[in-house]
């Protein structure tokens, strides 16, 4: 049998054996065989018996072993690492951005890319830096020059003067807004980050009230849209979360409904009307706390316990927007590095870690929570006829881990292999630069 076999492109690697949880059917295949072509794309996916492997070609042999789409991290801060979570004023935020060089920034940019690529995310979407750093690293992946994942940027976020990321650039009227957009699209980023909402940082901003009205944020969809870009808004507030649907965003952020009394959840049944009308997709963005992992860490502060209580309403109304038809994906609002005075967690887990959190916690099946960061977050990005799931024409981006992820969602914190466009760039969480393929087999 010839390594063309009647496909359309040569073949030049087969994964034989493994158990594959495509994101298409409703069960994985049991022990499945993945043939990746010349252009680094599927040419086809099935069980053993209805693919067959041609000869001569290098053989993947992953019996025992669980394939899975590369994982996507809808909601990463590329530039930034956990040390953001000690700042305590306003004016250290400020200090801390004015210390930063672009040189040391892209360093750390391509560090943190590399850890999620390693741990087998091999798509990110960064929603905002303090400059525009991180385009350089996208080119660099996407030119060939670097070995890092997919990743999609926006640059510096559209905020109002001293409101939540605010680093010294910000709009405060729809005509500013426009003119930011305009600005950002100048820089080539791949989508817009509105910050609608306040947030934690920095400290000061009110995170129970929006900071832009309709007129603005409708501003930056109308020019986003004109100019091919999505618009993802940062939205946490209710009031924020309603405007924004009705203003037609791509995404809205987090979507945590804080507006009750003393800043409790309130939701808002119109809103989700809205999404589902506008094909608004909600990225539920959640950092994965230690405390959530009481098995590692009994580390609780006041903070995670108002969290917690919060949590405890929105997962369920999460779950019921999801049933109502509104596209629910996964982000892990990352920044890197460990929690600041503990080792949690080596490498780059927040987003493995994550899904445990929707299982575990939130009450998804550990299918589901598996689609929300690949098949879900793609279609939610555009990126759906391209990545997501392990499809026929498809790009190869695959991750091979030992244990069934459908049993033990953890088994998603230890990556074996990692594929992008079917080159191996990662194994055992190490990067690997070289990628040439030879002939034999391998085993796992």
């Amino acid at each position: 049998m010839s390594s063309r076999a009647g496909y359309t492109e040569e073949i030049l690697l087969a994964i034989v054996g493994p158990q594959v949880i495509d994101a298409v059917r409703p069960v994985p295949i049991s022990s499945g065989t993945v043939l990746i072509g010349e252009s680094g794309r599927i040419v086809a996916v099935g069980s053993c018996l209805e693919v067959a492997a041609p000869s001569g070609i290098p053989t993947l042999r992953a019996s025992g072993m669980t394939l899975l789409p590369g994982l996507i991290d809808a909601h990463v801060h590329l530039a930034w690492d956990k040390s953001f979570y000690t700042i305590r004023s306003a004016e250290e935020f400020q200090a801390r951005s004015r210390a930063r060089n672009c040189e040391r920034q892209v360093l750390r940019i391509a560090h943190h890319a590399q850890l999620a690529l390693a741990a087998g995310v091999t798509t990110v979407r960064d929603c905002g830096a303090d400059d525009f750093s991180v385009v350089a690293v996208r080119d660099a992946v996407n030119s060939g020059q670097f070995v890092g994942p997919r990743i999609l940027v926006s640059g510096r976020p559209i905020t109002t003067t001293g409101g939540h990321l605010y680093c010294g650039w910000s709009a405060d009227d729809a005509d500013e807004v426009r003119s930011s957009v305009r600005v950002l699209a100048a820089q080539k980023v791949d989508f817009v980050k509105l910050v609608g909402s306040g947030g934690t940082n920095p400290p000061g901003t009110d995170i129970t009230r929006a900071q832009y009205t309709l007129e603005e944020m409708s501003a930056a969809v109308q020019e986003a849209h004109s100019l091919g870009l999505q618009v993802a808004v940062h939205a946490v507030s209710t009031d924020s979360i309603c405007l924004a649907a009705e203003a037609g965003v791509d995404t809205i952020e987090h979507c945590s409904w804080i507006g009750g009394k003393g800043g409790g959840v309130q939701t808002d049944e119109a809103a989700v009307d809205l999404m589902v009308e506008r094909g608004v997709g909600v990225d539920h963005a959640i950092v994965p706390r230690p405390c959530l992992f009481a098995d590692e860490t009994r580390m609780q502060t006041a903070e995670d316990r108002w969290w917690l209580t919060m949590l405890d309403v929105r997962w369920p109304f999460l779950r019921h927007m999801r049933d109502r038809g509104v596209a629910v994906f996964l982000g892990t609002d990352a920044i890197f590095g460990p929690w600041p005075g503990t080792e949690c967690w080596p490498g780059f887990q927040d987003l493995a870690r994550a899904i445990e959190v929707m299982v575990q916690w939130a009450g998804f099946s550990p299918l589901g929570a598996i689609s929300m960061a690949t098949c879900e977050a793609a279609r939610a990005l555009g990126l759906n006829h391209e990545i997501g799931t392990i499809e026929a024409g498809k790009q190869a981006d695959l991750i091979l881990v030992r244990q069934d992820p459908l049993r033990a969602p953890s088994a998603l914190r230890e990556v074996e292999m990692v594929l992008r466009g079917g080159e191996l760039v990662a194994m055992n969480g190490r990067i690997v630069l070289s990628r040439s393929r030879g002939a034999g087999e391998m085993r796992l």
